[in-house]
């Protein structure tokens, strides 16, 4: 649709694609807002849900610590991204209202969850061959993941960053369905009223947007992969 399909829409309201326009600014957002919030609390809780920092040899009673927490930060991370995000919403919504700082913290409690278990995989899984012979050399034990085995890791932590980022975007487009005024409002509204072409409008311009911000994402993931692969030679 091109036009309202309702003939009672005021003459002064905005176009359709304006409308649109306007909801997609709406789902950048609050998805940008929810990443500002996961992707901190992801790194955190993926550093503490790692063992590539822990000291070796270690101490019994440290160990246990450093297990204890372990064990802690991965319950967490299980918990938060177990809810999908419309629950949390409904959960956040009831307890403080209808506004855009509960869209984002349901949107950024489940995907601080899933990046954390991702991070935490990605640290753990690159080569500690830097670490250790930084350790040889006298370094205290965080002084090597960080300047060892978390540069390392960072490319595919950025990549999977900017990949969440996309699911983001379909998420807050959903949250709209619980009332928060994102684009997924304003199709539900057309849905409800039978103006079919007005969903696909909406539709529509939600796809251009997550195409473009694909793209966008591949191109960064190129030049990450460029900058890798002549650092490495």
């Amino acid at each position: 649709a091109f036009d309202y399909e309702d003939d009672n829409v005021p003459d002064d309201a905005d176009p359709i694609w304006w409308k649109g326009l306007k909801g997609l600014f709406l789902t950048l957002k609050f998805a940008f807002g929810a990443m500002s919030m996961a992707v901190p609390a992801a790194l955190v809780l993926g550093f503490f849900g790692s063992s590539a920092w822990w000291p070796e040899p270690c101490r019994p009673g440290v160990k246990a610590v450093l297990r204890a927490v372990y064990l802690g930060c991965r319950f967490l991370m299980s918990f938060l991204r177990s809810i999908h995000e419309l629950i949390w919403a409904l959960l956040i919504l009831s307890a403080i209202g209808v506004s855009p700082l509960a869209g984002m913290i349901a949107l950024a409690l489940p995907f601080s969850g899933t990046l954390g278990k991702v991070f935490s995989e990605l640290i753990d899984e690159e080569t500690r061959e830097a670490g250790v012979a930084l350790k040889a050399i006298g370094h205290r034990p965080v002084q090597p993941f960080f300047v060892g085995i978390f540069p390392a890791a960072l490319p595919n932590l950025v990549t999977y960053s900017f990949y969440r980022f996309e699911c983001a975007l379909r998420s807050s487009a959903v949250l709209g369905f619980v009332g928060i005024e994102t684009i997924g409002l304003y199709i539900e509204l057309s849905h409800e009223e039978f103006y079919y072409r007005e969903v696909w409008t909406y539709l529509y311009l939600l796809l251009a947007l997550i195409v473009m911000v694909g793209l966008w994402g591949a191109g960064i993931r190129r030049r990450l992969r460029t900058c890798t692969g002549g650092c490495r030679a």
